[in-house]
């Protein structure tokens, strides 16, 4: 199997939804990772509708059925040859920019040989194979292509839908280029005859959108949006930045023509018409693409094609390869108060790990008796006690929450022997000749530094707003204190920074179940690997 490969697709007057479904279809039981898709347009072929709107119909439709057969499947619409065709430029012979070496080219058009000529990396290596089509998994269907779910929108200054303009904008968070941001970009490049540019959204703009922690840096989503452009289009002039606002560029560039809008994000594009009248700059036009219906969406996703949707996907997955291979082998799981993590150590348990409960090694130090016991009453003093002269976290907590300085005196006094408590009983594990799967549940395992002693680090998440709520109503406290108590500790993404793998809480309790069973697999698959 191919790890990237050249789809070619001959256009011709009879294509439709069955036909296409079934060439996407043989091409991904192909190609593992990377799929490039390039329509070949005859000039002899005159009975088709050479226009702006009917190419993009045809990668939207594209791009949809690759989504629901190509799973994780990377494809990319070239449209080189869409565009010159629009400029009645006849059989370009254009190179192919492609970021990845292409291994495989595949085709049914008997016109492959002459596509080696134009492979700009030099893929003399790649192999050609002509094939014919399989079985899709969609049904048979003689409807010309449609975007699924389409509506028709009508607003002021909508653009009309074949024309182009010389200066193109659009913005997005573009988190794991999926099939909506690819139709939302194509309809841009079809429209743009000089240059595009496009707002990725950073800064406070990102924290309202769902499991935000988990987005991609913003450098790293604008170099993957400039490879899937250069890829696609590359004799575009292409201006990517960073825009920490609603407006981005709009709110200043003289030259825009065009914006490029979704469906839900169609009142923003008015707001930027109505700020750039104020300012005397031209109006835009407006061109309004629809949402997509995701196939794929579970009970707790969007329907809609989205990045949130695939962020929640990667809950239980790897989002950082574990490298410590040593046995027992050790998972750290941490994550904020009430994150959820009692719940998933007994899932965890019941799926067959040892689980060692930090907290409980907590109760043990603070035991009258101990070194630890001793250290806090001299310090803190007798007022910690209750009346069986045990240490009273009730009123302990208030001295230390309140006073940063306090809160590191007491840990200096807990956290080693803690430390010493989970050694003592891996070991003990390890001489029973115990080799499978320990977890250390632990809410300061990052703070601590005690994920030098784990092969991996999980982490609970859920938003600060459900953990204040979930605080307040366990521990009888008002929504101050437990915003306090959740100051105090590192914030989500300080966490994920330092992440193997995450996990949410936030939804019902079969949801969590079903992430901790994905990572459970995950695990199991990676130490496998090991062996």
């Amino acid at each position: 199997m191919a790890t990237t490969g050249l789809l070619l697709i001959q256009l011709n007057s009879l294509i439709s939804s069955s036909h296409l479904s079934r060439i996407i279809s043989t091409a991904v039981k192909k190609i593992e990772k990377n799929l490039y898709i390039k329509v070949q347009i005859s000039s002899s072929d005159s009975q088709h509708e050479n226009s702006v709107q009917s190419f993009n119909n045809l990668a939207d439709e594209i791009y949809s059925i690759s989504s629901i057969i190509g799973g994780k499947l990377d494809s990319r619409v070239i449209l080189s040859d869409f565009r010159d065709s629009l400029f009645h430029v006849r059989e370009s012979q254009n190179p192919l920019y492609t970021n990845h070496k292409i291994q495989l080219i595949l085709s049914s058009s008997g016109r492959s040989n002459s596509i080696l000529n134009q492979l700009l990396n030099k893929d003399d290596d790649a192999s050609i194979e002509e094939f014919e089509f399989t079985e899709a998994n969609e049904p048979e269907t003689n409807e010309p292509l449609t975007l699924q779910n389409s509506k028709k929108i009508e607003i002021e200054n909508q653009a009309n839908p074949n024309s182009m303009y010389d200066n193109v904008v659009l913005g997005g968070t573009f988190d794991r280029l999926h099939a909506g941001h690819k139709m939302l970009l194509s309809a841009a490049i079809l429209r743009c005859k000089k240059r595009l540019t496009v707002g990725v959204t950073d800064g406070a703009m990102i924290n309202s959108k769902k499991l935000w922690e988990i987005i991609e840096p913003c450098e790293l989503r604008m170099k993957n949006l400039k490879d899937f452009l250069m890829d696609v289009e590359p004799r575009l002039e292409y201006s990517i930045v960073p825009i920490t606002d609603p407006y981005g560029p709009t709110a200043y560039d003289p030259d825009l023509e065009l914006l490029v809008v979704s469906e839900e994000t169609l009142k923003g594009g008015l707001k930027v018409n109505q700020l750039r009248k104020e300012k005397g700059l031209k109006i835009l036009d407006v061109y309004p693409i629809p949402l997509i219906n995701d196939r794929h969406a579970s009970k707790w996703e969007e329907n809609k094609i989205s990045s949130s949707s695939i962020r929640i996907r990667l809950l239980g997955s790897y989002i950082k390869p574990p490298t410590k291979k040593s046995r027992p082998y050790v998972i750290g799981l941490t994550g904020g108060i009430a994150s959820g993590k009692t719940s998933i150590c007994r899932r965890l348990k019941d799926l067959g790990a040892h689980v060692i409960s930090c907290d409980r090694l907590g109760h043990l130090a603070y035991k009258k008796g101990t070194k630890c016991y001793q250290e806090m009453v001299d310090y803190f003093g007798t007022t910690i006690l209750d009346c069986n002269f045990e240490i009273d976290r009730k009123k302990l907590g208030p001295i230390v929450f309140s006073d940063k300085a306090q809160l590191n005196k007491l840990n200096s006094m807990v956290w080693p022997e803690i430390r010493r408590l989970y050694q003592t009983e891996i070991q003990q594990l390890k001489d029973d000749g115990f080799d499978g799967v320990v977890v250390l549940d632990a809410a300061i395992l990052l703070e601590a530094e005690w994920n030098e002693d784990c092969n991996e680090v999980w982490v609970s998440i859920i938003p600060p707003s459900e953990a204040v709520q979930r605080i307040a109503e366990r521990d009888k406290l008002t929504s101050e204190e437990a915003t306090k108590r959740i100051g105090s500790q590192l914030s989500n993404s300080q966490r994920l920074a330092r992440a193997n793998l995450v996990l949410c809480s936030q939804w019902e309790p079969d949801v969590t179940a079903l992430q901790v069973q994905t990572a459970w697999k995950n695990l199991q698959q990676h130490l496998s690997s090991e062996k």
